[in-house]
């Protein structure tokens, strides 16, 4: 099929067919006159979470290795007619527990990726372009107390996240290089809908497993702040349009609570599922190498643009488990 396509919109989302791309996707399909191009090699997202948005015009599906160079002539063809406004990089490894096993696993689908899909973009990006980088909390590592923006020093403790830091040097770097605007946003844990992995998707499937027993990562103690999708993609929306001078703006995003601690979400899930295990837990209090147990997440950055979540930790747990 020939596109017919000219002087539109191009809005870039790499990971479409994961949790957060998927529902990403659901909004900006809304807009006029704009061509969304989807990029996923689907070894985590699902076809079945973006499918009836294949049938849309403005929609084009691509499936694509991003830890690999780059060829693509329909992508470069669009691209020539068109103007890239926004790229939204959120392709990466996001099992974290794959990538303690496998210390190359982040390289190629972290790191690379970003790097990958930049170069590739480069020639298309102008002024006005915007990058959007999904981030972790995961590259402060164990830090004691609150931790904000100017926490320091950064010394995450997993794979993931060593590249996710690696990917925000070079996003630097390329947006000072090229002279367009980014946007870092350093995620907590997100939960919804779409989930492809997890502590509600690792837990359902041993839930619903035929093992009379439900092994749980860790010792239960573990707490950390959960926020749910849909709050995540209206705050990086709502942050984006808001007026910034800087070429690198860089945001923690996420509910300013305590956290849920895993032992209670272990309780809900099983309430959800109406089954009864006898729970097993590990006297560690970490889920595997690179967890980190406890830390508390400040917004107060996030809040000055006049953004607040209205979930908290548990809420958005409890939204997540209902929909899933």
């Amino acid at each position: 099929m020939k596109l017919k396509t000219k002087n539109k919109d191009v809005y870039i989302i790499t990971g479409v067919a994961g949790l957060i791309g998927s529902t990403l996707l659901s909004d900006l399909i809304k807009r006029k006159k704009c061509i969304i191009i989807g990029i996923d090699n689907f070894r985590l997202g699902k076809l079945e979470f973006i499918k009836t948005f294949t049938r849309n015009k403005k929609f084009i599906l691509f499936e694509i290795n991003l830890n690999k160079k780059i060829i693509n002539n329909k992508i470069l063809n669009i691209l020539k007619k068109n103007r890239l406004k926004q790229i939204w990089h959120l392709a990466a490894n996001s099992d974290i527990q794959s990538g303690a096993n496998n210390t190359f696993a982040d390289l190629k689908n972290t790191f690379l990726t970003t790097s990958n899909i930049c170069n590739f973009l480069k020639p298309f990006v102008e002024k006005k372009t915007i990058l959007i980088f999904s981030s972790s909390s995961a590259i402060y590592g164990n830090i004691k107390g609150r931790i904000s923006e100017g926490s320091s020093p950064h010394m995450p403790e997993s794979y993931y996240g060593a590249m996710k830091l690696a990917s925000e040097s070079f996003i630097s770097a390329f947006s000072f290089n090229n002279n367009i605007k980014s946007f870092i946003f350093r995620f907590p844990n997100v939960v919804g809908k779409n989930l492809t992995h997890g502590v509600i998707y690792d837990l359902s499937k041993k839930i619903i497993s035929k093992n009379q027993y439900l092994k749980v990562l860790g010792n239960g103690q573990q707490r950390k702040p959960y926020s749910h999708v849909s709050e995540i993609i209206k705050c990086m929306i709502y942050v984006i349009k808001k007026k910034h001078n800087k070429k690198i703006n860089y945001y923690n995003i996420g509910t300013n609570d305590s956290g849920i601690k895993v032992k209670n979400i272990v309780h809900l899930l099983l309430k959800k599922f109406r089954i009864k295990k006898k729970i097993i837990y590990e006297k560690n209090d970490r889920g595997w190498k690179g967890d980190i147990p406890h830390y508390k997440y400040s917004t107060k950055k996030l809040n000055r643009t006049g953004f607040k979540f209205h979930l908290n930790s548990y809420l958005s747990i409890k939204k997540a488990i209902k929909e899933y």
